[in-house]
Formats: structure tokens, C-alpha cells, sequence
């Protein structure tokens, strides 16, 4: 029997998992429960359990401490990281760093019970003979690597990607000593969460599952290429939503705030959850200008507005929207409308004389 230390600090989450373990799981008992990380600690030094299912957060030490910790004792239990949605790209991060798997609150039962299959797998190998792990360096480069063609919409780019994957899966499945399933487990995890880390506009992407175990290898390759081509296509049909939304909320977002003098595309990145580099490239390929060339054209037919009102004086069009310094303002405008702030008006209000 495989010992399970169960460390979360609400009791239900605790107490589900118990009853799941001691009802479902085969091979695994409970040795423990723990209600906090440092709990966690002393428990498994003293009694090294085999399996260790673990909140990401928790008093005392997280997740993610509890496991560097233990690490550096030399201990190598396996690891199942319990999360809720808020802390799902920290449990993606846990995974990376070679955590067999994560769990969503609430815990879905027959996830949970296929999880703890896949970790006995993994738990009989070692008892067998400690597999080398210098493949889950290659395997890793490979998710990571179709992941950001799929977040890139590079077609190109996958598809050499899935070749190479799929040469090696042609590989793996000539050798009797190898065991394609849990490799491929773990290239599912990295790229998960390889897209999770990129999709910081919180785009709607379903999560890349495994297919069913095809008859032989090569029907494996097809469909896990054909999986794949067809996560890129649930990118591209979701950007297609989704940019309308950035574009008309960047907008209106603008419109509000054009008169702060500090005003920047990170600011407008922030305010959408985006990276600056990827909102500057969605900003300018949907609307076929620059945030800085669509900020200033905004600012200065607001500037307009402001010399076309006889109450205002000329020096005040630059500080209303946003330029602290006129020289520059009208430098700007100038180049903007081929006139000066004055000339402008001048030319708009031929009555007006001064200002």
C-alpha cells in the first residue's frame, strides 16, 4: 500500500479526499492529514510518505515550499497539487517544476481517481527501477515550444513542432522499456500550462486532454497532431471574438483617461491583463496605427474641441489634454493639422480675434 499524507487547510477538502482514498483508490491508504504546511514538514520527515496531495496555499509553508523543502532533504514522494481557479497559474507553475498533477477545487472524483492511477504507474516504475527522467527535459522543450505556436497562430511553427513529437512517439513505441503514456501525461501538463501562462487576456481555451489510446502508434501520432491543429483553431476562432472586445474596452478606456500627462500603452496592457508587447501588437494590427499614433489623434481632436470653445484660451488646449509642456503640444498639433493651435482657431473662428 502506498501512504498518502493529505495536507489542506479546510477540513472538507481534507475529508473528501479521505473518503475518496479510502473508498476508490486502490493500493493507497492514508497515513496522515495535515492542516498546515509546517504540519505537512514534520510529518513527512517522520514518516516519508509515498504520496503527498498538497493546497498550494496554506499557512505556515505553501505548497510550492513544502515541496522545495522536502526536496532539498532528499525526499521524492509523489506530488498532486490542489488549487482553486485563483491560484491556477501558481499550480501550473508547481506542475512545470515536475508535480505529477493538480486538482481544481472542487475536486472532481473520477479526475482525481485518474490522476491517482497515473501516479501509481509512475510509483511501481520507481519500485521496479528508477526510470531516467533526462527525457522530461525534451518532452518539456517540446510542449512549451507547440504551445507558443498555438498561442502565435503559428501553423508553421506546430506543425514542425508535432513532426518532431511525433517522430519521437515512433521512437518510443519501438522500445519495450519505455512508457509512452506517462510522457505524454506530462507533455499534456506543460503545455496546459504553457497556454494558461501566455493567455493573460483570459481568453475561453478548453484544456488539451489526451486522446483515447489509439490502436497503435501511428493512429497515436494522428490524433494527437490532430488534437493540437485543432487547439490552434479554438485560439484563432477565440481571438476573433475576443479582439473586438480588447479593442472597444481599450477605447473607452482611453476616452476617460487621454487627459493624464502619463498616460502609456502599459497602463492601457494593465487595465486589459494583457503583456505590453502582445496588446501593442493586437492594438496595431486591428486598427492599422500605433497606441501612440491612435493616443495622439485622440488628443488632438480633443484639442479641437477645446479651441473651438471662445471661453478657453489658446495655452489651455495642450494642459486639457494631457501635454504639460505647450511647446511640445503645439509642436504636435502643428505637425497633426498643419496649423498652430492659434492659426487653427483663427482659421475655424475668423471672428475671433486674440486668445
Amino acid at each position: 500500500m502506498y501512504k498518502v499524507l493529505i495536507a489542506d487547510d479546510e477540513r472538507m477538502v481534507r475529508l473528501t479526499l479521505r473518503t475518496l482514498i479510502e473508498r476508490e483508490a486502490k493500493g493507497f491508504s492514508v497515513l496522515a492529514e495535515a492542516k498546515d504546511g509546517d504540519q505537512a514538514y514534520r510529518i513527512s520527515l517522520e514518516s516519508k510518505p509515498d504520496v503527498i496531495i498538497t493546497d498550494i496555499r496554506m499557512p505556515g509553508l505553501t505548497g510550492l515550499e513544502l515541496i522545495r523543502t522536502l526536496s532539498a532533504h532528499k525526499l521524492e514522494p509523489e506530488y498532486l497539487v490542489v488549487s482553486g481557479h485563483d491560484d491556477f497559474g501558481y499550480a501550473q507553475a508547481a506542475i512545470r517544476s515536475g508535480v505529477a498533477d493538480y486538482l481544481l477545487k472542487p475536486i472532481d472524483p473520477v479526475y482525481f481517481s485518474n490522476a491517482l492511477g497515473r501516479i501509481a504507474a509512475r510509483l511501481n516504475s520507481k519500485s521496479g527501477r528508477r526510470a531516467s527522467r533526462d527525457w522530461m527535459w525534451a518532452w518539456k522543450g517540446y510542449a512549451e515550444q507547440a504551445a507558443e505556436a498555438i498561442w502565435e497562430l503559428n501553423e508553421d511553427g506546430l506543425a514542425a513542432e508535432t513532426a518532431r513529437l511525433g517522430s519521437y512517439l515512433e521512437a518510443e513505441g519501438n522500445r519495450p522499456d519505455t512508457v509512452p503514456d506517462e510522457r505524454l501525461d506530462y507533455y499534456r501538463i506543460v503545455l496546459n500550462g504553457t497556454l494558461q501562462e501566455l493567455n493573460r487576456s483570459g481568453l475561453p481555451l478548453p484544456e488539451w486532454r489526451l486522446p483515447e489510446q489509439p490502436a497503435g502508434t501511428a493512429e497515436l501520432k494522428e490524433a494527437v497532431q490532430a488534437g493540437l491543429a485543432g487547439l490552434l483553431e479554438h485560439v484563432r476562432m477565440s481571438r476573433n471574438w475576443s479582439y473586438n472586445r480588447v479593442i472597444q474596452t481599450v477605447k473607452a478606456f482611453l476616452e476617460e483617461h487621454y487627459r493624464n500627462p502619463g498616460l502609456s500603452l502599459k497602463d492601457a496592457a494593465a487595465h486589459l491583463d494583457l503583456s505590453p508587447n502582445y496588446f501593442g501588437a493586437v492594438f496595431k494590427r486591428e486598427l492599422g496605427q500605433s497606441f501612440t499614433q491612435y493616443l495622439t489623434a485622440l488628443r488632438m481632436e480633443k484639442a479641437k474641441e477645446v479651441l473651438l470653445d471662445p471661453n478657453r484660451k489658446v495655452y489651455e488646449a495642450g494642459d486639457a489634454v494631457g501635454y504639460e509642456d505647450y511647446a511640445y503640444f503645439s509642436k504636435t498639433f502643428k505637425k497633426y493639422t498643419g496649423l498652430s493651435p492659434s492659426d487653427y482657431r483663427k482659421s475655424a473662428m475668423p471672428e475671433e480675434r486674440g486668445g
